[in-house]
């Protein structure tokens, strides 16, 4: 090493080389050569755990929450539990449709006559069905728009900021539940409303009529029969429903109140976290659990039967009322619960969402009450007791005028690694990017020198300054003032040995 005193002494700015290569006593250099390297060894081990953090793709998540004088308000999806009224039945549709939703069997008997009314029985009874045709391209579009039920009846009243509701406030949608409604729902020709406060009294109040003696006890869907009330979901307006899966049950003799937050995450892509920053989506504006299903599942019922269900996107033909039920349903039903031969729904949670946490609470109706208020003032004219069976009151507002802002962002970017290695590398051996180059230059020397080019230089000079050895009162005997030239009279320059 030819150079390494000129560089220890002189040059570098590493802690404690200078000790090392310096005068001083053996156990002295030997005390800071082991300082020296105790603390590079613990600035290497940082900087391998430091890397192994920086690849491991560590993130956390940032909270904020913004305050504002209002908020665009979500849309709010309500569906009836019962898919088709029983008055609205024709004998067409029996004849179609009866025996696949279980309501009569192959001779047109109804399977479970005491759960219908006496005036639906009386009708099947004294129906001619050699005379009713059946039809293998049954209209299933028209037969679940007309048997479903219908908004005019559904909804007894609906107030939105305590003014009453207008008609364009409510849109008309197919889901796996039938006829639903979409309160606000995103579109290019309106503007979405906003709530300029918190509470119930800026928000929206329904109070609706699930008709629970239009109910049929169909076996449509794997179920549901069972339940009376209405599924309620709270989503982002630009976003479609999926009711069956995400929506809530709110059930009738109560008035429930959904409070509900607004909340928008944005979460990191690959290889941070499994989001999906741009999905395959073909029928919605962008990318959304709910479209995610959606489109999947409809994938699997157009592969499995060739046609798809009335309330699936795409321009697939509907399926008719045979292949509707003993083709389509179940396939929809296996694909739900992820069992499907045709493929199974993973979808990811999006990167980008607008998501609305809710909090719903209920309290008893007090049916008589209402019974004398809706005799006054409406033209619902039921009593206490059909009341207390069939009305539900919901309010759906915001318990606060802000929104939180989840953000995840990396725990390690290339900046923040760069500076606590340069910071590591300053604390525990005193070194900075230019220390390296002046290590650079020193290794460039040594291999120099190895080749057999050396650098005729002051390293005597250097050797005096550092006390690595005396000077010699004839080492500047020869050179006068000014003089660059080497102990040969040359200048200093690269020579080859």
């Amino acid at each position: 090493m030819v150079y390494f005193r000129e560089y220890a002494c002189e040059v570098s700015d590493f802690h404690g080389i200078k000790h090392i290569a310096g005068k001083g006593g053996l156990f002295r250099r030997l005390f800071w050569l082991l300082c020296f390297l105790s603390a590079l060894g613990v600035f290497l081990w940082q900087t391998v755990l430091l890397f192994f953090f920086y690849f491991e793709d560590h993130h956390i998540t940032k909270v904020d929450v913004s305050y504002e004088s209002s908020l665009v308000f979500p849309a709010v999806t309500v569906c009836n539990f019962n898919k088709y009224r029983e008055s609205a039945l024709t004998e067409d549709d029996i004849k179609n449709v009866g025996i696949h939703l279980g309501i009569i069997d192959e001779d047109h008997n109804l399977i479970y006559p005491t759960l219908y009314t006496e005036e639906f029985q009386n009708k099947i009874a004294s129906v001619n069905w050699t005379g009713v045709e059946e039809d293998d391209n049954y209209n299933m579009t028209d037969f679940q728009l007309r048997t479903g039920h219908q908004i005019d009846d559904m909804i007894i009243e609906c107030t939105w900021r305590g003014e009453e509701c207008e008609d364009e406030y409510f849109t008309h949608i197919f889901t796996h539940l039938g006829n639903c409604y979409t309160f606000n729902k995103y579109s290019s020709d309106s503007d979405l409303l906003t709530s300029p406060a918190a509470g119930p009294a800026n928000g929206l109040k329904l109070m609706l009529d699930i008709e629970t003696e239009e109910y049929v006890p169909s076996n449509d869907l794997d179920g549901g029969a069972s339940d009376s009330g209405v599924m309620v979901m709270v989503h982002d307006a630009t976003e479609p429903p999926y009711v069956k899966e995400f929506a809530m049950p709110v059930g009738p003799g109560f008035h429930t109140f959904i409070s509900m937050r607004h909340e928008s995450i944005t979460a990191l892509p690959s290889p941070y976290t499994d989001c999906e920053t741009d999905g395959d989506i073909e029928h919605y504006d962008h990318y959304s659990l709910q479209a995610c299903r959606i489109e999947c599942e409809t994938n699997i019922v157009v592969e499995a039967c060739g046609c798809k269900l009335i309330e699936q996107p795409g321009t697939e033909p509907n399926c008719n009322p045979n292949t509707t039920h003993e083709c389509a349903h179940p396939q929809l039903v296996d694909a739900i619960h992820g069992v499907s031969e045709f493929g199974s729904c993973n979808c990811g949670s999006p990167c980008k969402a607008e998501v609305y946490p809710i909090t719903m609470a209920s309290t008893k109706l007090r049916s008589a009450f209402l019974e004398k208020i809706f005799q006054e003032k409406t033209s619902f004219d039921h009593n206490a007791s059909y009341i207390e069976e069939n009305v539900v009151a919901l309010s759906v507002y915001y318990e606060a005028l802000n929104y939180e802002t989840i953000e995840q962002i990396p725990a390690m970017d290339t900046y923040t690694l760069l500076a606590t290695v340069g910071g590591n590398m300053g604390l525990f051996i005193g070194a900075g990017l230019l220390t390296l180059v002046q290590l650079l230059e020193y290794f460039l020397d040594e291999i120099l020198s190895l080749c057999g080019i050396t650098r005729d230089n002051e390293r005597d000079e250097v050797a005096v300054f550092c006390g690595c050895r005396k000077k010699n009162k004839t080492d500047d005997s020869s050179k006068s003032p000014g003089d660059e030239s080497n102990t040969n009279g040359q200048p200093l320059a690269w020579t080859t040995a």
